[in-house]
C-alpha cells in the first residue's frame, strides 16, 4: 500500500504551482488521485480525534490535501472551459479527469442544442425537454414513515415505511428529502 509522505504532499503542491504557471495542461502522475484516496482510506481512523495533537494534525493534513486537489482540478478545468479551440494537451488528463471532461463535453453539447433551439424559436423542442424532465424518477430508500400523499403529478403515493425501496418521480421527493436516501442517476418513467 502507498503511504502519502511529505514528499507526496510536496509533489501535489508542485503540480498545483506548475499548473497555475503553465498555459497548457501539465502531465501529472496518473495515480495521484488513487494514491491519495488509498492514503485517506488507510488513515481515516488514525488520529481523527480532534482532542489530540496528532488528531488535529491529521484533520488539518486531510483538509490541506483536499484543498490542493480542488484547486488543481479547478485550475485544470478552467483552462479547458476558457479554451474552446481545444488546443490543450488533453492526453495529460488523468483517467478521473478524463471522465469529468467527457461529462463536460456532453453538457456543452446539450447547452449548445438548447441555445440553438432558443435562437431558432423551437418552442416544441423546449416543451419536449420539459416533458422529459417531468418523467424522470429516482430510486429511494425510505428512512422514516411517510404517510400517503398526492404527488405533483396528481398520483397517490404511500404510505411508505422505513426500509421500503421505491421509485418516485423526482418532482415529488423534495418535501421528504430528510426522510429518504436518494440514489444517484435517473429512472425514466416513459
Amino acid at each position: 500500500m502507498i503511504k502519502l509522505s511529505k514528499v507526496n504532499v510536496d509533489a501535489l503542491y508542485e503540480y498545483l504551482i506548475q499548473e497555475v504557471l503553465n498555459s497548457d495542461l501539465i502531465k501529472i502522475d496518473e495515480s495521484v488521485y488513487v494514491d491519495i484516496t488509498t492514503y485517506f482510506r488507510q488513515t481515516r481512523n488514525n488520529g481523527n480525534d480532534s482532542n489530540t495533537i496528532n488528531g488535529i494534525l491529521s484533520i488539518e493534513e486531510r483538509s490541506l490535501i483536499i484543498s490542493m486537489i480542488r484547486r488543481l482540478l479547478e485550475t485544470r478545468f478552467r483552462k479547458i472551459f476558457l479554451n474552446p479551440s481545444g488546443k490543450l494537451s488533453l492526453s495529460n488528463l488523468t483517467p478521473e479527469e478524463m471522465l469529468l471532461f467527457e461529462n463536460y463535453k456532453k453538457f456543452r453539447l446539450s447547452m449548445d442544442r438548447l441555445l440553438k433551439n432558443i435562437e431558432m424559436g423551437n418552442v416544441t423542442v423546449l416543451n419536449e425537454m420539459k416533458k422529459k424532465i417531468s418523467k424522470r424518477a429516482v430510486l429511494v430508500k425510505i428512512q422514516s414513515d411517510i404517510p400517503p400523499f398526492m404527488g405533483v403529478d396528481l398520483q397517490k403515493y404511500g404510505p411508505l415505511e422505513p426500509e421500503d425501496v421505491t421509485v418516485l418521480p423526482y418532482s415529488n421527493i423534495e418535501p421528504f428529502l430528510n426522510k429518504l436516501y436518494v440514489s444517484e442517476g435517473w429512472v425514466d418513467l416513459s
